[in-house]
């Protein structure tokens, strides 16, 4: 009966970006404009938010092993238009579309890669490892890096929403202006319960997974990454694409400007100690890079009192415990009514004052109208964590607390929640005074 699946986060450790969903209230939802999140390798050399000249590759497509500029012409033309207006003091060259007959010119050359330039398109062969891919791509166009944006799933889902009776309840009455006792509402009130149906409906739900990989075109190593997952009702693909370009866009140009809080001098240092995960986490990449970001970022972003230690083993005061849970699913949410008073009709009359003055009012009708809306999937996601603050002179535990959170769209999300609240706590009980 029911069709089944097949913040802001600007993070320097790799984040989740999970489920951007809509509820489907009613026949068209809006658009949900939660964002991605990004991660980037703190440890280089070289800031991926530094990089001034980065080499935009045409779209890979899931399984295939390389983007080709013959496919998804519209959508590599998109991407690339977005980031070369949105992603500042940053330029973008991207693989000229083979179709375009216009005539190039200095200025296009600055930001597209040319047919008749044989070294360039030479990039686009299949290159046994990313190391390889790099050095022809540092040698032949002297770029601090090269973006490989990929798409990882996308499918339309039809959700069925069943015909539904339901009671609501109905409503009937009229209200008086400019009446002989003035104004009055809701006269000749009557009210009832009647069994109403809610139709059938089928919702299409959109679904499109990307990921965009930044690497540091000297050394070959990943620099930063990207990877968001959509999911809306009531859009097309295009949709669903233009939004997760304008995520990855916004969150790069965020990422320039994000930066550890300034602390007073004398204040107690915090490192970071691993966390035991749960199986299904630790089995996987994006989502051990997640939790570990957010679990040093979010130290960084909300810690007024005390001063992060990122290197390893560091603080005077550590953080440990374990994630003790992780996990993302889909609730269907039934089809429902509700109802509200409407204008139905309005009418004119006169009345004479004690004086023998006319005057006129206006009596206005209202009947019951009801708002149908049809079944959807609510998507969430799960986090829960047993954290401790520990002493490392000492051992002793300053301070334990169980956390959990939810969020429609992401994990990271979620994961932010718990470390957001939990160092709020860690400011009071070992912060150094303001003063």
């Amino acid at each position: 009966m029911i069709g089944r699946i097949g913040k802001r986060g600007i993070w320097r450790g790799l984040a989740l970006g999970c489920l951007l969903a809509a509820a489907l209230p009613l026949v068209q939802p809006a658009a949900s404009e939660a964002a991605g999140n990004i991660w980037m390798d703190e440890n280089a050399e070289v800031q991926a938010k530094s990089f001034k000249k980065v080499v935009l590759f045409p779209i890979r497509y899931l399984d295939a092993p390389d983007g080709r500029v013959d496919q998804f012409q519209g959508y590599n033309a998109a991407l690339a238009k977005r980031i070369q207006k949105r992603i500042k003091r940053t330029n973008f060259m991207n693989f000229e579309d083979p179709g375009d007959t216009k005539a190039a010119d200095k200025k296009r050359e600055k930001r597209e890669i040319l047919r008749d330039n044989p070294a360039y398109h030479e990039l686009l062969r299949h290159f046994g490892s990313e190391a390889e891919r790099a050095k022809a791509v540092y040698d032949t166009t002297g770029a601090e890096g090269y973006l490989l944006p990929h798409i990882r799933y996308e499918q339309e889902r039809v959700d069925h929403s069943p015909a539904t009776w339901t009671r609501v309840k109905m409503e009937r009455y009229y209200d008086i202006e400019n009446g002989p006792q003035g104004d009055k509402s809701k006269c000749n009130y009557q009210s009832w319960y009647a069994d109403h149906l809610i139709p059938a409906h089928d919702s299409t739900l959109q679904m499109l997974d990307m990921d965009f990989r930044l690497y540091d075109a000297a050394t070959g190593k990943e620099a930063m990454t990207l990877i968001d997952y959509y999911r809306n009702y009531g859009v097309d693909q295009w949709h669903a694409f233009d939004q997760i370009a304008k995520n990855f866009t916004g969150d790069w140009n965020r990422l320039k400007k994000d930066s550890d809080r300034k602390v007073p001098a004398g204040a107690p240092t915090l490192g970071f100690r691993n966390l035991d995960l749960p199986w299904n986490a630790s089995q996987d990449e994006f989502a051990i890079k997640t939790i570990y970001y957010a679990y040093k970022d979010e130290a960084g972003d909300d810690l007024r009192r005390v001063k992060v230690d990122y290197a390893p083993n560091g603080g005077r005061y550590y953080v440990t415990g374990a994630i003790t849970d992780y996990a993302r699913g889909e609730t269907w949410c039934p089809p429902s009514a509700s109802t509200s008073a409407v204008k139905d009709r309005e009418e004119e009359f006169k009345w004479y004052d004690d004086k023998g003055t006319e005057h006129k009012g206006r009596r206005v009708y209202y009947k019951t109208e009801i708002s149908d809306s049809y079944g959807y999937y609510r998507f969430w996601y799960r986090a829960a964590a047993n954290l401790s603050l520990v002493d490392s002179h000492t051992g002793d535990v300053v301070l334990s607390r169980y956390l959990e959170a939810e969020d429609p769209d992401r994990y990271a999300n979620a994961l932010r929640e718990i470390f957001k609240r939990f160092y709020k706590d860690v400011d009071k009980a070992i912060g150094v005074s303001d003063d």
